[in-house]
C-alpha cells in the first residue's frame, strides 16, 4: 500500500466514520448512471451506440476529436476512482489539524477544490487515429451502453499548475520548457523537489525539479496538470501521487485566457473551484524568459575495483537492480577482472581476480602471475534529499584472502550535473592514517587490525573498522558532451603498506581520470593514478532485468479471427504445431462435451505464458465453434501437476478488442490443482465449468459421435526410446596453471522409458579440444578427496560416461512425491538413493528429504569404482519470501566427506526469469582442515534463452562460481531433483515473460500505483 493511503484509520474515531461514509457514497455513486440523460441508444452523433467500436465513433466526429485529451469514461471504474478521492480528503482533513494555523486556511481550500471534481470513469487510451485502430482491433474498444467518451476541447494552449490551495495558476504552453519551467512561472512558495505531471491522454510521472534529483523528461503537452508540493509541506508531498492520479482522471486541464499571457502570476487570485471546461480564468501567464536548468542524469559508472565509484574510491551511488557489468582496469602493478552485479537497488556485490605481475602464483608450475581472489558488498543506509546525502557501507575483499581488504562508510550529494562524494576508509582504503580512527573513542580495540589467516576465505569480522583510517572522497562532472564525465578524487591509502611487501611510490594522493561511454553497454576509462601511473580500463555491462529480445526467427503468429473455423484440419495437425511453437511435449487432444482437453509434457520453462499464449491461439485456429473451452494438463513424468481452464470467448475479447480494466479483472480462473486421485487418463474441469466428472463424461460419450474423423480424439504414439547430440563446454577458472582451463566437446545422450515414470537415461561425453596439457595442479587436501581429484576425472579419458541412472517418481499423495534413482549419479559418484519432496500446490514453502549410499568412481568414469563410500543427504526447507523474487533455501545433512553442517542459498529471480544467487556451507570441519578458502561458498546466475535469442528456446544458459574447490560442504550433484521437476506448482510458474513495453495502450488503469515511478 503507498504511503498516503496507509494510517488512515488509526487514531481518531472520525476518520474511520468518514471512511464509512465515504464506501458508502462509492458504492451509491457506482449505482448511479453516469449522466440522467444516459440513454442505451444514441440521440446524435457525439453519443456512444453500444456495440460500436472506437475508431467508429471517432469517424463519426469532428478531425479534433481523435487528439490526446480524448476521454473514456466507464462507470465500472467510478467505485476506484471515489475510493481513491475520499481517501485523499480524509489524509488531507486529519493532516491539517496538526498543520500549522497559517496553512490550514490553504487545505482546507484545496479540500473543498478536490471535493468539488466530479467522478469521471475515465480509462486511458492509446493511439486514438481512427484508421490504425480499425487496423489494430486489439487496441479498439467496444463500446457499452452507460460509456462516454468526451472530447478534448479545441486548441489546447495553457497548463494548470495547482498550487496547494486548490487554486490553479494557467501558464501558456511554450515548446521545449519542462515542469521546473512552469512551476518556476507560478511563483511557488518554497522550493519544491518533485513535480508531478498528468499528459492530457491521463498518463502521470514523476519529475525531479532540484538541482540534487533534475533530469531529462517528457515536456509536459498543452492541457497537462501539474502539481509541486512545497518542500516543507511534507503531508502533500507524501499525497502527490494519489492527488495527479486523481487529477489525471479529469481529462485536460480547463484552459486559461491566453489573452492575457503576460501577466505576472498573482499567489494570491481566486480561481475557479472545479475545473469545468466552460469557465474561463481571466489569469493566465507565460514562462519565464530564462529557461529553466536541464541537467543531465546521474549515471553510474565503476572503479578501478569495478563497484560503482570514481577511480580507487567507491561512492555511494547505486544502480538499478538488475545491473551487471564485467570490467578490466590496469594500473601497474595491478590488473584486475571484475564483475558486479545489483540484486536489489539497495545493495551492490561482485567478485573480483586481481593479477599482481611482480608477484608469482606460489602453487604455479607455468610461471603465472599471482591471482588474488575477492568478494565484495555494498549497501545503501540511505537515499538522497534535499538535505540528506546518499549514504552506503561498504565491504571489499571480505570473502577472499583479505590481500586488499577494506570497509567504508561514504556519503554522495549531487548539485546539477557534479556529484559530489566524502567517505572514510579503514584497511586498504585507510592505509595512509589521515585521520585518527574515530571508533576509539568507543574502544581501545579498534586501534590494531588483525591480519587475515593465511588460509583465506575467512569474513574476518575480527578486522572490521578497526586500525587505521582515513578520509578520501572526489567529484564526478557528466559534462555538456553526453558520452564523456570526468572524474578528480582524493584517496586515503597511500601505498607504503601494500600486500606481500609490494609497496609502491606515490607522488599525490590526488587521481584524475575520465569516462567515454561509447554506448549504453560499453565505456572506455582512463586516468592519472597516484601522480606517476597510467590507468586504462573497459567495462561491459547491461542490465539483466530488463532483458528483452525480438524473435524475428520464431514462425508468425497464428492467423487471428474471431470466428471459429469452418473445416477444422485435425487435431494431429494441432498437435504438431504447437509442438514446434512451443518445445513442449503434446501427448493427447480430446474433445469432451463443450471443451477440448490437452495433455502437455516437458513443460519445464521459464517463460510459460508466452507458451500458453501459442497454444491457445493454435487451439482457436483449428477447433470448431462447438468448443467453448480449452483445458490444458501439465504433467511430468506421469505425475499431474497443475491445469489450467481458457474461456474461449474471453480469450477472443480480449485479443479482438481494448478492454477497460473492470473488464480485465472480470476474466475467469484459470490456474487449478489436478484432483488428488487424478491420474494423467482422467479428465478434469473445474466445478463452476459442469456439475460433475461423471455427467461431463457422459456427455463426451454421447457427442462423440458428432465429430468427423478429424475431430477424433488423437494420441501420441508413445515412444520408449530417445536420444540426442549437443555441444558441450566447460571451465575452469583462476587456478595455479592458467587462469583458465577449459574443455570443448561433444555429449550424447540417450533415454529408454519403461512406463512414463520410471526410465533410464545415460550420456557419453567425447572431448575434442582442451589445453588440460597445462593441467598439474592437485590441491592438498585434509579430508576425503571428493572434489579435489578435479585434475584426475577430467583429465584421465578423453570419452567418459559422466552419469547414466535408472529412475522411478511417483506421486504419495495430492501434495507428496517421491522418486528413487540408481546408477552413475554424476562424475565422480555413483549409488543409490531416494527423494521425497513435499510441495502444496501454488504454496509458498516446500520441503524436501533425500537420501543415498554412493561410492566414488574411477577416473576414467565408466562402470569402474574406487573404495570410497559414504552416506550422504539433506533435509532441505523451499521458502519463496513473496519479497522481490527473493528465494530462500536451507539444507541440513551429511556431505560427501562425511562432514556434517548447512548450506545457505538465497537468489533473486527477476520478472523476465532471470536470477541471481550466492550459497555458503559451513560444517564442523574447521578452517583449517578445509583449507584455503576456509568454507565453500560461490555465487551463480541463470538467464533463459528466451530473454536474449532471436529465437524462442525453453532452455536456460547458466554460470556459477566459486572461488575454490575443495573437499568440504561437497553435495552430491543429483539429477532429476523433485523440486525442479514440480516447478509448474510455483505461484509464479506463469508469471516471468520479457519485460512490457511502456507504450500506451487503451484500457490501461489511470490508477496504477505499481509503475508510476
Amino acid at each position: 500500500m503507498n504511503p498516503w493511503v496507509r494510517g488512515i484509520g488509526k487514531r481518531h474515531w472520525p476518520r474511520r466514520a468518514a471512511i464509512a461514509c465515504a464506501l458508502a457514497a462509492s458504492f451509491g455513486v457506482s449505482a448511479q448512471p453516469l449522466n440522467p440523460a444516459t440513454k442505451t441508444e444514441a440521440t446524435n452523433d457525439a453519443d456512444v451506440r453500444p456495440g460500436e467500436r472506437l475508431s467508429t465513433w471517432l469517424l463519426r466526429q469532428p478531425a479534433d476529436a481523435a487528439s490526446p485529451g480524448l476521454a473514456w469514461r466507464v462507470p465500472q471504474e467510478r467505485l476506484a476512482q471515489q475510493f481513491l478521492k475520499n481517501t485523499l480528503l480524509v489524509r488531507i482533513e486529519s493532516i491539517n489539524r496538526r498543520a500549522p494555523r497559517s496553512e490550514q486556511a490553504d487545505r482546507l481550500s484545496l479540500i473543498s477544490w478536490l471535493q468539488a471534481l466530479p467522478i469521471t470513469g475515465r480509462v486511458a487510451l492509446g493511439i486514438v487515429d481512427p484508421r490504425w485502430l480499425q487496423a489494430h482491433p486489439e487496441e479498439d474498444p467496444v463500446l457499452a451502453a452507460g460509456q462516454q467518451l468526451v472530447a478534448a476541447p479545441p486548441n489546447l494552449k495553457t497548463i494548470a499548475v495547482v498550487r496547494p490551495s486548490g487554486e490553479l495558476c494557467h501558464v501558456t504552453h511554450e515548446a521545449g520548457r519542462t515542469a521546473w519551467d512552469y512551476v518556476a512561472a507560478c511563483e511557488p512558495r518554497g522550493p519544491s523537489d518533485w513535480a508531478w505531471v498528468a499528459q492530457p491522454d491521463g498518463r502521470t510521472a514523476r519529475v525531479g525539479v532540484a538541482p540534487w534529483n533534475s533530469e531529462p523528461s517528457d515536456e509536459p503537452a498543452p492541457g497537462a496538470w501539474i502539481w509541486a508540493a512545497p518542500r516543507e509541506m511534507t503531508d502533500l508531498v507524501a499525497a502527490s501521487e494519489g492527488i495527479i492520479k486523481f487529477l489525471a482522471t479529469q481529462g485536460p486541464s480547463p484552459q486559461g485566457d491566453v489573452s492575457s499571457a503576460g501577466i505576472s502570476a498573482q499567489p494570491g487570485a481566486q480561481q475557479p473551484s472545479a475545473p469545468a471546461p466552460t469557465i474561463t480564468p481571466s489569469t493566465t501567464v507565460s514562462v519565464r524568459p530564462e529557461v529553466a536548468p536541464q541537467y543531465n542524469a546521474i549515471r553510474t559508472s565503476s572503479n578501478d575495483w569495478g563497484e560503482t565509484g570514481l577511480l580507487q574510491t567507491p561512492t555511494a551511488r547505486m544502480g538499478q537492480a538488475g545491473d551487471f557489468r564485467t570490467s578490466i582496469t590496469h594500473v601497474s602493478p595491478y590488473t584486475r577482472l571484475n564483475v558486479m552485479f545489483q540484486p536489489l537497488d539497495w545493495m551492490e556485490g561482485g567478485f573480483r581476480y586481481t593479477s599482481i605481475s611482480n608477484r608469482a602464483y606460489e602453487a604455479s608450475t607455468t610461471g603465472q602471475s599471482n591471482k588474488d581472489k575477492s568478494i565484495d558488498l555494498k549497501l545503501r543506509l540511505m537515499r538522497e534529499s534535499a538535505y540528506v546525502p546518499e549514504l552506503a557501507l561498504g565491504f571489499r575483499d571480505i570473502g577472499g584472502t583479505g590481500l586488499f581488504s577494506a570497509e567504508y562508510l561514504v556519503a554522495n550529494k549531487r548539485y546539477g550535473d557534479f556529484d559530489f562524494s566524502l567517505g572514510i576508509g579503514w584497511g586498504y582504503l585507510g592505509n595512509s592514517g589521515n585521520i585518527r580512527n574515530p571508533l576509539t573513542l568507543l574502544s581501545s580495540r579498534f586501534d590494531r587490525r588483525r591480519v587475515s589467516s593465511a588460509q583465506g576465505g575467512e569474513t574476518n569480522f575480527g578486522a572490521f573498522f578497526r586500525g587505521p583510517a582515513a578520509l578520501f572522497g572526489g567529484v564526478e562532472w557528466r559534462t555538456p558532451w553526453e558520452p564523456l564525465t570526468v572524474k578528480l578524487e582524493y584517496e586515503g591509502n597511500n601505498y607504503k603498506n601494500e600486500p606481500q611487501a609490494n609497496n609502491q611510490p606515490q607522488r599525490t594522493p590526488f587521481n584524475i581520470g575520465f569516462e567515454y561511454r561509447y554506448s549504453p553497454g560499453v565505456a572506455f576509462s582512463a586516468g592519472v593514478e597516484r601522480g606517476n601511473k597510467l590507468m586504462v580500463g573497459v567495462t561491459l555491462s547491461t542490465n539483466v532485468a530488463t532483458l528483452r529480445a525480438p524473435k524475428p526467427a520464431d514462425p508468425p503468429q497464428p492467423r487471428f479471427t474471431p470466428q471459429a473455423p469452418q473445416n477444422p484440419p485435425g487435431w494431429a495437425s494441432t498437435a504438431a504445431e504447437i509442438e514446434a511453437r512451443t518445445e513442449w511435449t503434446v501427448q493427447r487432444i480430446a474433445p469432451q462435451g463443450s471443451g477440448v482437453h490437452v495433455w502437455i509434457t516437458e513443460s519445464n520453462t521459464v517463460y510459460r505464458q508466452a507458451r500458453v499464449e501459442q497454444i491457445i491461439a493454435v487451439l482457436h485456429r483449428d477447433s470448431p465453434a462447438s468448443i467453448k473451452s480449452f483445458i490444458l494438463h501439465y504433467n511430468e513424468r506421469g505425475l499431474a501437476m497443475h491445469a489450467q481452464v481458457v474461456d474461449r470467448g474471453e480469450w477472443v475479447a480480449e485479443h479482438y478488442q481494448a478492454q477497460s480494466p473492470a473488464e480485465a479483472r472480470a476474466a475467469s480462473q484459470r490456474d487449478y490443482a489436478p484432483h488428488q486421485d487424478a491420474s494423467e487418463d482422467r479428465l478434469f474441469l473445474p466445478p463452476e465449468k459442469i456439475a460433475t466428472v461423471t455427467a461431463t463424461e457422459n456427455a463426451a460419450t454421447a457427442s462423440a459421435q458428432q465429430y468427423t474423423a478429424a475431430l477424433a480424439p488423437w494420441e501420441r504414439r508413445t515412444e520408449k526410446f530417445t536420444y540426442g547430440l549437443t555441444p558441450y563446454f566447460s571451465q575452469i577458472i583462476g587456478g595455479p596453471d592458467a587462469f583458465m582451463l577449459y574443455q570443448i566437446g561433444v555429449q550424447a545422450t540417450v533415454e529408454y522409458r519403461f512406463t512414463p515414470s520410471t526410465w533410464v537415461n545415460g550420456a557419453l561425453n567425447w572431448r575434442l579440444l582442451d589445453n588440460f596439457d597445462k593441467f598439474t595442479y592437485t590441491a592438498p587436501s585434509n579430508l576425503p578427496r571428493v572434489r579435489t581429484f578435479q585434475r584426475e576425472y577430467v583429465t584421465t579419458s578423453r570419452v567418459t560416461m559422466p552419469v547414466f541412472q535408472l529412475t522411478h517418481v511417483g506421486r504419495l499423495s495430492e501434495d507428496q512425491y517421491y522418486s528413487v534413482y540408481g546408477g552413475a549419479l554424476e562424475s565422480m559418484f555413483a549409488g543409490v538413493g531416494a527423494e521425497w519432496l513435499y510441495r502444496p500446490w501454488r504454496s509458498k514453502f516446500a520441503l524436501g528429504i533425500d537420501i543415498n549410499h554412493v561410492r566414488q568412481r574411477d577416473f576414467q568414469q565408466d562402470f569402474g569404482l574406487r573404495d570410497y563410500k559414504v552416506n550422504t543427504g539433506h533435509a532441505t526447507l523451499y521458502w519463496d519470501t513473496g519479497w522481490n523474487g527473493v528465494m530462500t533455501r536451507i539444507s541440513a545433512g551429511q556431505y560427501l566427506a562425511g562432514d556434517r553442517g548447512v548450506t545457505l542459498d538465497i537468489s533473486r529471480r527477476f520478472d523476465n526469469g532471470v536470477m541471481v544467487g550466492v550459497y555458503a556451507t559451513k560444517t564442523n570441519v574447521s578452517a583449517a582442515q578445509f583449507g584455503e578458502g576456509s568454507f565453500d561458498k560461490g555465487i551463480y546466475i541463470s538467464v533463459p534463452f528466451d530473454a536474449f535469442l532471436p529465437k524462442s528456446s525453453k532452455y536456460s544458459a547458466g554460470f556459477a562460481w566459486s572461488p575454490l574447490t575443495r573437499d568440504g560442504g561437497a553435495k552430491l550433484g543429483r539429477i532429476n531433483p523433485l523440486y525442479e521437476m514440480t516447478s509448474v506448482r510455483d505461484p509464479k510458474a506463469f508469471s516471468f515473460a520479457a519485460p512490457e513495453n511502456k507504450q500506451p495502450k487503451a484500457g490501461d488503469n489511470i490508477l496504477n500505483f505499481e509503475n508510476a515511478r
